[in-house]
């Protein structure tokens, strides 16, 4: 019983690094996609490379054969390539090349499936659904350790994709945001642009046995689209995706776990609602677009209660227009907002109540506040 539990604790701590892994190594990716609104792409190549898998086994005849990789990558970069033509002839939107494209390329996988290798175990199910946890189960040796496959693989890709940001950052950052002054300034967009494809194609590809072709979709693109809302600097971007990468990792290794549910899906529903709540807080947020117009609509009733204690202190209507029973009356307000906003700048200091008048009256630094209002 002891050595049953200690094993499984030890393939989930093994899981666990091989779904943080997986999410570091595309959320690497995920700003650049984003930012060059390449969201959709990445569904489509999610799907399409089932193709490429399919073909590259009527090749080689071996399930466990390396180039179901390589042939599933290629149908990645050749989906690109198809949604690209097909936009760029100018008859059919992007969206719509999307919607075309990849459908056709799924749909003959599952033909070619149903038709020539239905007694063939191509682990369709895995490749869509994916599951984490098993990932441990295939081990190589690696450099003289004993350590998961999905593991060395997606390690492998992270190191290759960190390279390719840091070397060509630049390039990058250009063709970005600026293709017409990246062709000027004699940067290959094109190439860029397929080189960004063909990567973020094997990382879908070997994140397969971690995540699945669906879920993969949202390690892509979540953290990027968390992280644009937090930044629009484009390293600081890069950071964030990371950092939100490594939350939801954490989050769905320790849920799931406590859930008994899929893994890779609870990192997937934590990226979801992680990205939910930093669209409804962040500087821009709903949460605090509401939360600041409260604010201000709070401090603009400050400011009124003020400039009306200072317009008519001193003078011979002082009596009526700031009477602790009647000042409600000139302002509009009920007794209960009038309590508050006057307890609030008592408290600031602003105001004070004159015990022998009956009235709110400016304290020194109320006078220097006032004056500062009506400039």
């Amino acid at each position: 019983m002891i050595e049953s539990l200690l094993s499984y604790f030890a393939i989930s701590y093994e899981s666990y690094f091989v779904l943080l892994i997986t999410a570091v190594a595309c959320a690497v990716l995920s700003p650049f996609l984003v930012l060059r609104k390449l969201s959709m792409v990445s569904d489509a190549i999610s799907h399409s490379v089932l193709l490429g898998i399919v073909i590259a086994f009527f090749i080689v005849k071996d399930v466990g054969s390396p180039f179901l990789i390589v042939g599933a990558a290629t149908f990645g970069v050749i989906t690109v390539f198809a949604v690209e033509l097909l936009s760029g002839t100018g008859l059919v939107k992007n969206d719509d090349a999307v919607g075309i494209v990849f459908p056709m390329f799924f749909a003959l996988a599952v033909v070619l499936i149903t038709k020539f290798a239905r007694n063939v175990h191509l682990d369709t199910d895995v490749v869509l659904m994916g599951e984490v946890i098993i990932a441990p189960l295939n081990r190589i040796e690696f450099m003289g350790i004993d350590l998961p496959k999905a593991f060395v693989q997606m390690g492998i890709l992270l190191v290759i994709n960190l390279l390719f940001v840091i070397i060509f950052f630049k390039e990058l950052k250009v063709t970005t945001f600026d293709r017409g002054f990246a062709t000027l300034a004699g940067f290959s967009s094109a190439a860029l642009f397929y080189a960004l494809m063909t990567l973020s194609s094997f990382t879908a590809v070997t994140a397969f046995d971690a995540v699945g072709a669906i879920l993969v979709v949202s390690f892509l693109i979540t953290p990027g689209a968390a992280a644009y809302l937090i930044s629009k600097d484009l390293k600081v971007m890069i950071a964030i995706s990371v950092g939100y990468a490594v939350i939801n990792s954490i989050i769905g290794y320790v849920f799931s776990l406590l859930m008994n549910v899929s893994m890779s899906g609870m990192t997937a529903a934590a990226a979801g609602v992680t990205f939910l709540l930093t669209f409804l807080f962040n500087r821009e947020g709903l949460i605090t677009a509401i939360f600041i117009r409260l604010q201000r609509k709070s401090e603009l009733k400050l400011g009124l209660f003020l400039n009306h204690i200072g317009n008519h202190s001193g003078k011979k209507e002082e009596s009526e227009e700031l009477g602790l029973g009647s000042i409600k009356n000139h302002l509009k307000w009920k007794q209960a907002e009038v309590d508050k906003i006057a307890g609030r700048l008592i408290k600031k200091g602003f105001i004070r109540i004159d015990i022998d008048k009956n009235i709110y009256d400016l304290t020194e630094r109320g006078r220097e506040k006032f004056v500062e209002i009506e400039e």
